[in-house]
């Protein structure tokens, strides 16, 4: 689409911005959500790898949320109780867990850059856009001047 677009173009146009835009800020949650799962996910890693040497009994915090703990007794360093969806958990020796956790993280990883690049698509969609609307009005604005005598 080149010059002047027609009323029905404009409003093409301008529907597939809204669209695309609607489409943009919805990517962008789920972008937020999946960095917060990741993240999540790298700190039961870490807690993990922190708890696989402690003994049985010892007297841990566990955080309970909003910067609290709580004291708990470690009862058991060999299994750890994973969640794997739908509210489903299951107990799973530590390096199993470790391998489960670290196979969602790659996935978890990889939709975050499908994620990515879908928004970068969008973010050129509307950009070019854009463009066509501004040549839009450039065309009439340069029809509209009056033409100058030599």
């Amino acid at each position: 689409m080149s010059g002047v677009l027609t009323q029905q173009q404009l409003a093409e146009l301008s529907e597939k911005h809204q669209v695309y835009q609607y489409q943009a800020e919805a990517i962008a949650q789920q972008i937020n959500m999946v960095q917060l799962t990741i993240k999540d996910v790298e700190t039961a890693l870490v807690t993990i790898a922190a708890l696989k040497n402690e003994p049985a009994g010892k007297e841990i915090l566990v955080p309970i949320g909003f910067g609290s703990f709580t004291k708990a007794t470690l009862a058991d360093t060999e299994n750890i109780v994973v969640g794997i969806g739908a509210g489903v958990s299951v107990e799973k020796k530590t390096d199993e867990a470790k391998a489960f956790l670290e196979k969602r993280r790659d996935e978890l990883t990889k939709y975050h850059e499908q994620l990515n690049n879908t928004l970068a698509k969008l973010a050129q969609e509307l950009q070019n856009i854009q463009k066509t609307v501004q040549k839009h009005q450039l065309s009439l604005q340069q029809s509209r001047q009056p033409m100058s005598a030599q």
